[in-house]
């Protein structure tokens, strides 16, 4: 029904706020909804701990921004998790080179460098809240169904688990194994190569940090690296410029190959409790 619809049928209602219908409950200001909520004791931790993670993440990226683009880098690796790969690799290949996109999601004076009259502080906090709500958030909440359908229930009373004691990606070590690896391939990546064989090294590496989805992104990677020679100074150089055609490619490359591999490893990965006391993983009987 079209809003105008609605409105007709009460004609002559004040335009105030609507009646309460009596109820005089007094309002209570300045809930803390965040507690309220930690107050309930997690039936299904594993999806506590994947929403908590989703809101610390949204929240970074809304008020705070990055303070370079390496910076935003690492923060989309940690959001492909966050969304279980439910954000399209070409998303991670644009924003990430989108100069325009740049400049409103780095807060430091480096984003001049994208833009050289870039718009307002303020109004970049509206273009990231805005991208929060367009894309993040939609993404994110597909990857908690994603997870949901896998979630374990804790029932008996000493079988729950704090969420603030959880460490562990999802709950799931091969998960938060997988999620550290790529972290680190993206960080060497970033940093550039001191040999070739150091470079050799990492591209073998890559057949694991992306499950061999790599394929999907460039079959001929290896080889166009060894075939191109800008690409292999650039990989190999230590100057400003190599650093950022760098971040260029792991945006091209690293980010799509690695949205390809969280619901593929979800499906064969074990929930698991931590055992504060000896540090130990208790696997969940499924």
């Amino acid at each position: 029904m079209h809003p105008a619809s609605r409105s007709s049928s009460h004609a002559g209602a004040s335009e105030g706020p609507p009646d309460a219908g009596g109820d005089e409950s007094p309002v209570v200001e300045g809930l803390d909804l965040d507690a309220l909520f930690a107050e309930i004791d997690a039936a299904r931790p594993s999806l506590d701990k994947l929403h908590r993670d989703q809101q610390e993440a949204i929240d970074r990226f809304v008020q705070e921004g990055f303070a370079t683009r390496r910076e935003f880098l690492l923060w989309l690796q940690e959001l492909v998790w966050n969304s279980m790969g439910r954000l399209h690799g070409n998303w991670f290949a644009k924003v990430a080179r989108d100069e325009v996109v740049l400049s409103c999601v780095i807060t430091s004076e480096k984003r001049r460098h994208y833009r050289q009259t870039p718009v307002s502080l303020d109004a970049a906090a509206t273009v990231r809240r805005r991208m929060a709500k367009k894309f993040i958030r939609p993404a994110c909440r597909a990857g908690y169904r994603t997870l949901r359908k896998d979630a374990q229930e804790y029932v008996q009373e000493d079988n729950r688990v704090d969420v603030d004691d959880v460490s562990m990606f999802a709950m799931r070590p091969s998960l938060q194994t997988l999620k550290d690896r790529q972290t680190v391939a993206l960080r060497k990546l970033l940093d550039g190569f001191n040999s070739e064989d150091a470079l050799d090294r990492w591209l073998h590496h890559l057949d694991d940090v992306t499950l061999g989805e790599l394929d999907r992104i460039d079959a001929d990677l290896d080889w166009r690296l060894e075939m191109e020679r800008t690409a292999r100074d650039v990989l190999l150089g230590d100057r400003a410029d190599h650093a950022r055609q760098r971040e260029q490619l792991a945006a091209f490359y690293l980010l799509p190959a690695f949205s390809l591999t969280p619901e593929p490893m979800l499906v064969r990965s074990q929930e698991a409790r931590e055992e504060s006391d000896n540090q130990q993983l208790e696997a969940t009987q499924i």
